[in-house]
C-alpha cells in the first residue's frame, strides 16, 4: 500500500495552548508520583525504585517541553 500522506492530513492539528496544557498535566502527574514514591522508602523494592527513577526522567522531560512551547524572543 502506498503512503501518500493522507493519514498525517487527517489527524488534527493540536493547539499550542493544549500541548501546554497537556505538558503542565505531566509534569503534576510526574512530580506527585516521584514525591510519594520517595516517601515510601525507595530502597524496600526494585519497583519503587525504578518508579521513582522513571518518574523522575519524565519530570525532567515535560518540564523541557513545557519551556520549549512558549517563544524565544
Amino acid at each position: 500500500m502506498k503512503d501518500t500522506g493522507e493519514t498525517a492530513s487527517r489527524l488534527p492539528e493540536i493547539s499550542t495552548k493544549t500541548k501546554r496544557t497537556i505538558a503542565k498535566a505531566g509534569m503534576a502527574v510526574s512530580l506527585g508520583s516521584l514525591v510519594a514514591t520517595g516517601l515510601m522508602e525507595t530502597g524496600k523494592t526494585e519497583t519503587l525504585k525504578k518508579i521513582h527513577l522513571w518518574s523522575g526522567f519524565a519530570l525532567v522531560g515535560f518540564s523541557y517541553w513545557h519551556y520549549s512551547l512558549y517563544n524565544k524572543k
